[in-house]
């Protein structure tokens, strides 16, 4: 007990940000094996002092000091002065600490699957706080939120299997809407969602439009006309429209899925949330859009963008992607 008074004594506020800690406290990553009451340990993860207190059982902050704010769950990563967690399946996102952090995220949806030779499923929703970027359905980045210690809960939607939404994606209070799947039946309008499905064609004459996109996280899927249909909606853009050849030619051209939005914010230039291309008969079908959307020719949506499925596929699952300065 005499040790760890005198080196408490030495200890001082300016020391301990310095790190120049005395040889009678354990310095140490983790915890020391089999301490004494009384015992100090200087946590060099935390970068604060901690004593032993025997009577508990465990190490407590030495009073006046405030634990930094420390965070688990995902895949932990680092880019420039931010500490980024991903997660491509769900969880937990866990703060300890006294402090209290600004996060900004990303957090996408599932992607709709395409509709039975039909049109391309849409985009899961996208919402983003990330600082000079775009959240989806053309809105500017949201607020970024305030945590403090606590466990906030993570859900990362899966892709919708074949003329099925994609399912929803949920950071503590922001959830992001599935993807609108694609219609099995002809001559039908697409689903809403997230980002709209595209419409279903029919083999005789009609114009059916695409699924609404949900404001703020995505756009509406393409129109269907004579044997063509519609491109499932992305977050930055809508679905293209079924068309026919101009020179009065059979078969229809199915629409492209619209293009998803481009984040940096894991420091990698990647674009999400593309929609799944629509069916054409007889010419060509749409391709998917940017951001992991898959084309019309039986193609499913990437995994962990939330892109649709094109035609008779799979939506890609969602992912939930935070960060904060370090």
């Amino acid at each position: 007990e005499v040790r760890s008074i005198m080196a408490l004594s030495k200890i001082t506020s300016n020391s301990i940000a310095s790190g120049v800690i005395p040889d009678a406290v354990v310095k140490s990553a983790t915890a020391p094996s089999s301490p004494a009451d009384g015992d100090l340990w200087y946590d060099t993860t935390l970068k604060v002092l901690k004593v032993y207190n025997g009577t508990d059982a465990a190490f407590e902050v030495v009073g006046g000091q405030v634990q930094p704010f420390a965070a688990t769950g995902g895949t932990i990563t680092t880019s420039g002065s931010y500490t980024i967690h991903t997660f491509t399946s769900s969880g937990n996102f866990v703060v300890t600490g006294g402090e209290t952090k600004s996060i900004e995220y990303l957090v996408v949806a599932g992607g709709g699957g395409g509709g039975d030779g039909r049109g391309g499923g849409g985009a899961g929703g996208y919402r983003s706080s990330v600082s000079g970027e775009s959240s989806g359905g053309g809105n500017s980045a949201e607020s970024p939120l305030s945590l403090s210690a606590g466990s906030y809960t993570v859900t990362v939607g899966s892709g919708g299997a074949e003329a099925t939404d994609g399912q929803n994606s949920v950071f503590h209070s922001i959830t992001s809407t599935g993807g609108g799947g694609g219609v099995s039946s002809a001559a039908s309008s697409g689903r809403s969602g997230g980002s709209g499905s595209g419409a279903s064609h029919n083999n005789s004459a009609g114009t059916y439009n695409g699924g609404a996109g949900t404001s703020g996280q995505g756009y509406a899927g393409g129109v269907a006309v004579l044997q063509a249909s519609g491109g499932g909606g992305g977050a930055s853009q809508a679905g293209g429209g079924g068309s026919n050849p101009t020179n009065g030619s059979q078969g229809g051209i199915g629409g492209n899925g619209g293009n998803g939005v481009q984040s940096s914010i894991d420091g990698t230039a990647t674009y999400r949330a593309g929609g799944g291309g629509g069916y054409g008969y007889a010419v060509s079908s749409g391709s998917g859009g940017l951001g992991g959307g898959g084309s019309g020719d039986l193609e499913n949506g990437d995994p962990n963008t939330g892109g649709g499925g094109g035609r008779s596929r799979a939506g890609g699952s969602g992912i939930v992607i935070v960060r904060y300065l370090t």
